[in-house]
């Protein structure tokens, strides 16, 4: 199958979709002809698997009115995955790459750069998207792959739910209960170019009170050849409290130290981008609290603070080509602060047996501080209001209607309603077809509508001279990225449910998408702060606008087979064809290419006797070029091999060894010319008591 897909060429998406279709069609036949036993142990066995995300409430997946991708622990173990990145290859639509070798990118069907800023990820209900450049940090995430119970992945829009910023996709982390690790857990995975990773977890169950504490520290030296060292040291823990029969407590805290090195790469003498480390560091509070009033009905309030600090300062003294500048001294401080107070309420009811309802509202200030890009060490606000609704109304046995809507108020770009209307049809509880159509929005951050970026040059030769060559600005006013989103899907559970089977057939339109257009600004020579001159360098600036269009059409498609605990098979295709415009006279950059034409996930994994589990996946990604900052790649194929051996010991004693090999097909480029996906090898050996 994996030979077929890698050479076929321009009807590679057609052949891929059928030979999902065909696994689909010669599992069925297997299990026809097969006798085989089941057990309540089973994965899906005789329910449809539950989701959260998709309305705020608990459906069955079938019954959702969105495209779900689920990963839960088997999967996550299956996957070998040494970082929480690494697991969205599994999603179909999905990329990932890694700038300047040590800063991970997640984006969904491309328009993405450095900073992907349609992908909303939650964290038990906590936003982790950065109010700095949008995105997510996921370098500094204060959680670790160990400690996650179930991700739920929204393939589309869904700001109906979670407000501006759920844009191409929604990334639901759940954690799990602190009570599901009485005991202690201590894991040292050693790896190719000084990977080292140690981590202790425990947990403790103290009558109603719960709590589990990981410590964790990292080494990498990231791609070889490159400045792209990446050292960690984080602590998270968990509490759960149960109140009493109707109240529950969850406090997290998260606290993440790093340190990255960077530099232009290609070069070792950029003066304004020189070797060095960035310090950074990210701390988090989040407290929910859960009251249910009856057995339908709860009220969930949560409350978070977050504070993120990256120290990044240089200074330079270099010699240059211009008369009175033959030597200059420049200080940039590239310091990124936020910090970010976020409060929701949120009630769900069900006042008729057909009628089940979520609405709530909340509150989120951040405050940031930019010297460089803003221009100023002012820190400045920016405040957010919103109210949502979302009902799941039964009109019929077999039709569902999901409706919502979520006002947002943003002190920076005004309001905006983003709603959604899905019918799904039950053809039986087991299969079900889907329509929806939405409307979501992006609201630019800070920086954004407040760029303002300068290099200062200093000259060393004559006192009170310097020359400032503006770089980064913001046209006034900028509007918020909005899509429509369409979508017709089908999801299925086929051999007593032990396979699921989801298509989806989607078109999206976006508009006012942000960029930035290259104009030619003049420096300014000063002389004791006052303007005498101004002079052409050759330099452009970037000035960021609404400046683009673009219709994104395609399928994806996802199976999923487990007929019993110790066999797992899941595979997920992604097909995209994109049009872009312009909304002015402005050059159109060729933001077509930042959305890869298809992806593709194949894995595989068993359990053998004596607790031996083998697993193989295969990655592919089609060619493609991130936004702004980004070089073209070519496609990127990768397989993962990982065998584990589990040692049962005496007294409730447990030793785990696992061997990972990740190996690249082609030397493939990753996000820079200079960084080259490579063969690595890691050994891990985990060892927990009670």
């Amino acid at each position: 199958m994996i030979h077929f897909y890698m050479n076929a060429n321009k009807n590679n998406s057609l052949y891929t979709f059928c030979l999902l279709a065909l696994t689909s069609v010669t599992l069925q036949s297997i299990a026809d002809n097969t006798s085989t036993t089941f057990n309540d142990e089973l994965f899906f066995k005789s329910v449809v698997p539950i989701v959260l995300s998709a309305t705020r409430l608990k459906q069955p997946q079938t019954e959702s009115p969105s495209t779900i991708t689920i990963i839960d622990q088997r999967l996550i173990n299956a996957s070998g995955a040494k970082s929480i990145p690494e697991l969205f290859r599994l999603v179909p639509g999905m990329h990932i790459g890694y700038f300047r070798g040590n800063k991970p990118v997640v984006g969904y069907q491309g328009l993405s750069g450095e900073y992907p800023q349609g992908v909303q990820v939650l964290i038990d209900g906590r936003s982790v998207y950065s109010p700095l450049f949008g995105g997510v940090d996921w370098s500094n995430l204060p959680l670790q792959i160990e400690d996650i119970e179930k991700i739920e992945v929204i393939r589309g829009p869904n700001g109906s739910s979670f407000g501006s910023n759920a844009f191409q996709a929604v990334i639901n982390i759940t954690t799990t209960h602190a009570v599901q690790l009485d005991g202690v857990e201590i894991k040292s995975t050693v790896g190719e170019r000084g990977y080292q990773r140690t981590l202790l977890r425990a947990g403790r169950s103290f009558g109603d009170l719960d709590i589990r504490m990981t410590v964790s520290h990292l080494d990498d030296n990231g791609y070889e050849g490159n400045d792209d060292d990446l050292r960690t040291a984080s602590f998270t823990s968990r509490m759960d409290y149960q109140i009493n029969a109707t109240d529950t407590l969850q406090l997290n805290v998260g606290i993440i130290n790093s340190l990255k090195e960077t530099h232009t790469p290609g070069t070792l003498t950029d003066p304004f981008d020189p070797p060095r480390n960035i310090d950074e560091s990210n701390q988090s509070i989040h407290a929910k609290w859960e009251h249910h009033i009856g057995i339908n009905e709860q009220i969930i309030t949560q409350a978070s603070y977050t504070r993120h600090i990256s120290k990044d300062k240089v200074s330079s003294i270099f010699p240059t080509l211009f008369p009175q500048f033959s030597t200059v001294l420049t200080n940039i401080d590239y310091t990124n602060y936020y910090d970010r107070y976020d409060i929701e309420f949120e009630h769900q009811l069900q006042p008729f047996d057909d009628l089940r309802v979520s609405w709530g509202l909340g509150s989120r200030n951040d405050r940031v501080m930019q010297p460089y890009w803003m221009g100023t060490k002012q820190k400045r606000d920016n405040s957010i209001q919103r109210l949502f609704g979302n009902t799941e109304w039964r009109a019929t046995k077999n039709f569902i209607i999901n409706a919502g809507a979520l006002w947002e108020n943003s002190q920076l770009s005004g309001s905006n309603v983003s709603p959604r209307l899905a019918v799904n049809y039950l053809i039986t509880p087991q299969h079900s077809l889907r329509l929806s159509a939405s409307r979501a929005y992006r609201a630019p951050v800070l920086a954004e509508n407040n760029f303002n970026a300068d290099i200062t040059l200093q000259s060393q030769d004559v006192a009170g001279l310097s020359i400032t060559q503006p770089l980064l600005r913001s046209t006034n006013n900028i509007e918020p990225e909005a899509v429509n989103s369409f979508e017709i899907g089908y999801h299925g559970l086929f051999i007593d449910n032990t396979l699921t089977f989801d298509i989806e057939l989607f078109r999206n339109e976006y508009s006012q998408l942000i960029n930035a257009i290259d104009e030619d600004i003049n420096a300014v020579v000063t002389l004791f702060g006052v303007p005498q001159t101004t002079v052409n360098l050759g330099n452009e600036v970037n000035t960021f606008d609404n400046l683009y269009k673009a219709n994104v059409n395609g399928y994806e498609v996802e199976l999923n087979y487990r007929p019993n605990i110790n066999t797992l098979l899941h595979a997920g295709y992604s097909y995209h064809h994109t049009h872009v415009g312009q909304l002015s006279n402005n050059t159109i950059e060729d933001i077509q290419s930042s959305i890869p034409k298809d992806t593709f996930n194949l894995l595989a994994s068993h359990t053998y006797n004596q607790n031996i589990t083998a697993s193989a996946a295969f990655y592919y990604t089609g060619s493609m070029e991130y936004l702004t900052s980004g070089n073209p790649q070519g496609p990127m194929r990768r397989v993962d091999l990982n065998l584990e051996k589990q040692f049962d010991l005496p007294n409730k004693q447990q030793l785990d060894i696992q061997l990972t090999l990740q190996l690249a097909l082609d030397k493939n480029k990753d996000f820079l010319n200079e960084f080259h996906l490579d063969n690595r090898a890691f050994v891990e050996a985990s060892y927990s008591f009670n």
